[in-house]
């Protein structure tokens, strides 16, 4: 007899960045389980939940939405919603509410980093040694690809919120390069498909994650994964995604940033020697430690 999963999919098609990539991920590697039988859930379909006959539902959008009747293992990536709330009350409380059902219904707990098991447990009074770390990964597509000889650049993988520090960052550049010899292109402006990504990681001078809070940084392990130079914020999540492998430095010094951009550009053996630790730190991944230990979480009984 299969073990019956359900699973809130309900941002399943709409989350592009790194929760749906982590949740499509798990998934697949599910797919290829032959004793797991696995239904998605929407909002239409969530009843389901408590009478359908499951064995265990994963929550994986940082939140409980909708009742289950089975054992309930709840992935919460960060603590962002507490620690940097939203300025608007509603959406404070939308993003919040969910969270707070979960750390009150939760059967189990998982999180992407040891650093945002801390957050958690210190925001929402859940037992730190409750949380099961269950790191993101990048997905087989990423991997180097063949140089196209566009001009040097250095990719900064960002997005709006304020915590990912991109005017830092384009301080930093405009100290490093005055004369606009090297060219910035920032993911939050291009919004690349993941086969222009992929090619923006593999032929860049160096991919810049400028964040000072990150619950893991998934974004750094795939550009990585396309042999990259990363550097990166030595805050938060990142030191654990980057393993070593990274450029650290501090997320509010323009000046060691504005170096360490120049340095990407004028030494060859520095930028060669990260590019080649990218590739070593990726060779470690347990690429299907999260969905392993997602469904351990399940397993386990009451």
């Amino acid at each position: 007899m299969p073990f019956r999963i359900a699973v809130d999919a309900s941002n399943l098609a709409a989350d592009r960045r790194g929760m749906g990539r982590y949740v499509r991920h798990v998934l697949a590697t599910w797919e290829r389980d032959p004793e797991l039988e696995v239904t998605l859930l929407d909002r239409a379909t969530a009843r389901a939940a408590k009478d359908g006959g499951f064995d265990a539902v994963w929550y994986p959008w940082n939140g409980i939405r909708f009742a289950a009747g089975a054992r309930k293992a709840v992935t919460i990536y960060d603590a962002f919603a507490f620690t940097q709330p939203h300025r608007n009350l509603v959406a404070r409380w939308r993003e919040q509410a969910p969270i707070r059902r979960a750390a009150r219904e939760a059967d189990a707990f998982a999180t992407i980093s040891q650093w945002s098991a801390g957050e958690i447990s210190r925001e929402l009074g859940i037992d730190r040694d409750a949380i099961a770390i269950a790191p993101a990964v990048p997905d087989a597509f990423w991997e180097p690809v063949p140089p196209d000889g566009r001009d040097p650049f250095v990719l900064v993988v960002g997005g709006p919120e304020e915590r990912k520090n991109a005017p830092m960052l384009r301080a930093a550049f405009a100290a490093a390069f005055p004369r606009g010899e090297v060219a910035l292109i920032d993911t939050a402006d291009a919004k690349p498909t993941d086969g222009e990504l992929r090619a923006l990681y593999a032929n860049a001078l160096a991919v810049a994650v400028p964040s000072y809070a990150e619950g893991y940084g998934l974004p750094a392990v795939e550009a990585m994964a396309c042999g990259a130079p990363v550097l990166a914020s030595d805050a938060a999540g990142l030191p654990e995604a980057c393993d070593g492998a990274a450029m650290l430095l501090p997320p509010h010094d323009v000046d060691a940033w504005a170096n360490a951009l120049r340095e990407m550009r004028d030494d060859p053996t520095s930028r060669g020697r990260l590019r080649a630790r990218s590739l070593v730190r990726v060779q470690r991944i347990d690429r299907d430690a999260p969905a392993r230990v997602t469904l351990a979480l399940l397993r386990r009984s009451p």
